[in-house]
């Protein structure tokens, strides 16, 4: 058995803050992403399209998107291709939701609701594999829905379990609602030969037999959806065999964060700019995205600098931001500047021998001396009162959240004594 698996397309999200043409190419770019999806799937002859969840970002539905599913799909069933369509927590099966009123054409197997449903797998008319799904028929589904899947019995073919869950434990499940929580203990002896799992955006392999798998988003939706986004063919040689698994990479919009720190030596907007070009040409190397890649780059400008004052500046991050589309051939940047520091020497204000050296030199020692578990605190005269919601039996964790808090409050002192005209 081979199928294509795909899961959180999110098709008309809204993406809420972006200019205008911006989000109407970031919607381009999830239809073109679900497109490629299906061509991979006719390309390769699969047996069946798998789509674990969250088709639509939401109840409403524009009439465009309505228009392109039927017409993608079409495609693909005339090509004699099943897909297989599970409703997640964003597309719910309710009454007057997309899944239950479009017109599917055959072919198409929806699983609307928490109804278990198993369907044949045909190739020619032969059976060749099965795939037993659930749906979510509210969006705050709060049931383990993986108890309710069992595998066909006494088959003879691959059983596939098509599910939309979060795998309590899963990489980056902390960033996803806890809808339909399982457990991978469980998933592994249910007896499937594979798990296509859908609402974890970032791809990963939870086990290699029986295959257990997030496919991860076709195309990131935001800066928090870094690197190579897409779908997975998959192909199921035999009942309990290990699956073979290829990555498709169908993003034709990706996103990049770049962090540059150390830059004491950038004096010029000239300077910066050979940097940033230098390390995006070491960064696309060895990622260079599909032919025809558009990038949407967020760079984090951290430390001290000289151009920190320039760069606080009215319109001086919009230029940097309109300098990076020009000279990166970007869709989009987007410069943030809140970890950039004047390029203070703070030692020297340790030396001084006044109230502000007193200051300064209290501050060092707070920060690096060794001191006790719960001492900072003390030192600080901080009570149980001023730290309510900390756990006031672990004091180590205290002292952390507090050094966290305190971290470059030296050089917030000096930048405003710098403002307020103490020499140092």
């Amino acid at each position: 058995m081979r199928f294509v698996h795909l899961a959180d397309l999110h098709l008309d999200t809204p993406f809420v803050g972006r200019s205008d043409s911006l989000r109407r190419r970031l919607r381009e770019a999830t239809r073109e992403a679900f497109r490629r999806g299906l061509r991979h799937a006719i390309d390769a002859q699969v047996d069946a399209v798998l789509l674990a969840g969250d088709l639509l970002d939401g109840a409403t539905v524009t009439l465009s998107t309505e228009h392109f599913l039927l017409d993608e799909v079409r495609r693909l069933t005339d090509a004699g291709i099943p897909l297989f369509y599970i409703t997640g927590n964003h597309d719910p099966g309710v009454p007057g939701s997309l899944a239950q009123r479009l017109p599917w054409p055959d072919g198409v197997h929806v699983f609307p609701d928490d109804q278990v449903r198993t369907v044949p797998v045909l190739r020619d008319g032969r059976l060749v594999g099965t795939v037993t799904g659930v749906g979510h028929a509210t969006s705050q589904e709060g049931r383990d829905l993986s108890v309710t899947l069992h595998p066909p019995a006494g088959r003879s073919v691959p059983a596939v379990a098509l599910l939309h869950t979060q795998v309590v434990g899963a990489g980056s499940a902390d960033d996803h609602d806890r809808y339909a929580p399982s457990t991978l203990s469980h998933l592994r002896k249910a007896g499937f030969d594979y798990w296509a799992l859908g609402h974890i955006h970032l791809p990963q392999c939870l086990e290699q037999v029986p295959g257990i798998h997030y496919p991860g988003n076709p195309q990131g939706r935001s800066p928090r959806e870094t690197g190579p986004r897409g779908g997975l063919l998959v192909e199921l040689p035999a009942p309990n065999d290990a699956p073979i698994v290829r990555q498709l990479e169908l993003g034709t919009i990706r996103w990049e964060v770049m962090e540059l720190p150390n830059l004491e030596s950038l004096e010029d907007a000239h300077a910066l700019i050979q940097t940033i070009q230098q390390k995006w040409k070491e960064a696309r190397a060895g990622d260079p995205g599909l032919p025809g890649a558009e990038w949407i780059l967020r760079l984090q400008l951290q430390g001290r600098s000289p151009l920190a004052g320039r760069l606080a500046e009215p319109g001086a991050r919009e230029d940097l931001e309109e300098m990076l589309r020009d000279t990166l051939g970007l869709l989009h940047a987007e410069v943030r500047t809140d970890g950039l520091l004047p390029d203070l020497d703070v030692s020297s204000f340790w030396t001084r021998q006044d109230a502000v050296g007193e200051v300064f030199r209290l501050l060092n020692t707070l920060m690096h001396d060794d001191l006790a578990p719960g001492e900072l605190a003390r030192a600080l005269g901080l009570s149980s009162s001023d730290l309510a919601g900390l756990d006031a039996h672990d004091p180590a964790g205290i002292d952390a959240y507090l050094r966290a808090m305190l971290k470059d409050a030296d050089g917030e002192l000096a930048r405003r004594f710098d403002r307020g005209g103490v020499e140092p």
